[in-house]
């Protein structure tokens, strides 16, 4: 299964993203000048293959070691409209590769089951921090090449990092973003990542942590952020923030008028001129 769904990982739609390209450089603003937003409306374009996505359902997948109680990011989820999926491995061992793997498929069921009920947007959470000496090791292993991951997330013993790890795989796979929160998600990343390189065009990140090593971790993965906030709670609220401004981009390239459509003539002068007369605006 594990290598089936890895397989089953797409490289992003480029028409799509071309397309969605050429709409948002004949939008009623100046050239480029909406930046991170239209760069996530590009994203998302090459995720969903559709250049003009609609808004798109979507959850947050909150893991927890132990009973979780409502909290912060379920008020932060109902913002977004966004379900909350609870991923409880609590009494779980991740000690072994059979036990990895295992967890690992649960993850990736986990999101199968979200994408086939039409989430397009995984947020990603987790209830507590991975250990001081568990990070360290997965930096260590990373700068070292990063080889044979699954017995890697076995050698921390780390539950919470293995299933989630099998979330993002498993997202990738159904054709969904996945947004990152706080440092555990982004540690869980860079493993998701080495088993297999195409989910980092599935990622998004949302808001720079308190501290250097969130920062280091996302540029690690060379995915940006979006949002400084020096938060330091990993339990969703960042992926539901993040979640926000999909939501934004998407309403920017389906709500603004193109010039076309606004009956506004183009400049014959500036950077926008060449790109808004030589194509078809509409």
């Amino acid at each position: 299964m594990i290598e089936q769904v890895i397989l089953a990982i797409r490289p992003l739609d480029q028409v799509a993203m071309d397309n969605c390209q050429l709409r948002l450089d004949n939008l009623t603003k100046p050239l480029g000048s909406l930046h991170s937003f239209e760069h996530l409306a590009r994203k998302m374009a090459g995720i969903t293959r559709n250049a003009r996505p609609p808004q798109l359902p979507s959850g947050i997948v909150i893991m927890n070691g132990s009973l979780r109680t409502p909290g912060l990011c379920d008020i932060f989820a109902a913002n977004v409209s966004a379900r909350i999926i609870s991923f409880d491995v609590h009494g779980e061992e991740a000690r072994t590769r059979e036990q990895a793997a295992q967890l690992l498929k649960k993850g990736m069921e986990i999101a199968g089951a979200a994408t086939a009920s039409g989430i397009r947007v995984i947020g990603i959470g987790m209830v507590g921090t991975i250990s001081p000496a568990v990070t360290s090791a997965l930096r260590a292993w990373h700068a070292a090449g990063g080889t044979d991951p699954v017995a890697s997330v076995a050698a921390t013993g780390c539950p919470e990092l293995v299933g989630l790890t099998g979330v993002m795989l498993g997202a990738a796979a159904g054709g969904a973003a996945v947004v990152l929160d706080g440092v555990e998600t982004c540690l869980t990343a860079l493993v998701a990542v080495s088993m297999a390189p195409r989910v980092r065009d599935y990622l998004v990140g949302s808001h720079f942590g308190r501290g250097s090593l969130h920062a280091e971790l996302l540029q690690l993965l060379e995915v940006p952020a979006y949002l400084s906030l020096d938060m330091n709670l990993g339990e969703g609220v960042g992926a539901a923030l993040g979640i926000s401004l999909i939501q934004a981009a998407l309403h920017v390239l389906n709500d603004m008028k193109t010039f076309g459509e606004a009956e506004v003539h183009v400049a014959e002068d500036g950077p926008g001129a060449l790109v808004q007369n030589a194509k078809v605006r509409d």
